[in-house]
């Protein structure tokens, strides 16, 4: 119950805050900032058994959430008259490009080591979705493609956009920062708070360099990184 009011608090203190939004930006930026991760939050406890949870049907299912999501966000902008330079999905120069992605990536990488040498272990569930197989694998790095495309459109480039006009810039990574890593729930406290952080971390070259693409670049390679090539060394060869 008291969850509730928090949630429906939020969802109203937002409404509000966007009253100068076009309704459709207004109705889905509450819509990803709230419900969202209400339904990440509950699919956790709706699990059950890890073990039992297919691990290519799960990436599956999760790219085509993914790019539903996305395609949902490109429609309401363009409803909402938020042109692709708003979303941030203006060409950047190769030499920041390069420069800004293999930052990203070494800074990402280098937190994900860190916090398994601080003793951060991952959740049972997010281990169980780790691949193993040559096709899990494959699979699991067109996810990993997918996640770093729509979840930069979504959270750096429609959420930071529209944020940042009642919020200031500080304002926009921090509240899309909490609903992205609030999204990964799945991987526990720990990770949600790291999948934040990383967030943030994503959201500087998008609003110093003005476009999402080295975030995308680096967020897809974190994620195949992570998940694939150090993923015994993170998991301690959990998984």
């Amino acid at each position: 119950m008291v969850r509730m009011v928090v949630w429906s608090a939020i969802a109203v203190g937002l409404w509000f805050l966007l009253r100068d939004a076009p309704g459709a930006v207004r109705l889905w930026t509450v819509t990803l900032c709230v419900l969202l991760p209400i339904l990440a939050i509950v699919q956790v406890g709706a699990i059950g058994d890890p073990e039992a949870l297919p691990r290519i049907p799960a990436y599956l299912s999760s790219i085509v959430s993914l790019w539903l999501i996305a395609a949902l966000t490109a429609t309401v902008a363009r409803i909402g008259g938020i042109d692709a330079t708003q979303l941030r999905l203006a060409p950047v120069a190769w030499g920041p490009f390069v420069a800004w992605s293999l930052t990203l990536v070494g800074t990402g990488l280098a937190l994900l080591l860190a916090a398994n040498r601080l003793g951060v272990r991952e959740s049972e569930l997010l281990l169980r979705l780790l691949p193993i197989s040559r096709a899990e694998k494959q699979t699991f790095a067109g996810l990993s493609v997918t996640a770093g495309f729509c979840e930069e459109l979504v959270f750096r480039g429609f959420l930071l956009h529209v944020l940042a006009g009642p919020l200031g810039t500080v304002g926009a990574i921090a509240a899309s920062s909490t609903v992205f890593g609030l999204a990964h729930a799945y991987q526990d406290a720990s990770g949600a708070a790291r999948a934040g952080f990383l967030g943030a971390l994503l959201a500087l070259p998008v609003v110093l360099s003005g476009s999402l693409w080295p975030s995308m670049i680096a967020h897809t390679a974190i994620d195949i990184a992570s998940g694939i090539f150090l993923k015994d060394r993170l998991t301690g060869n959990m998984a």
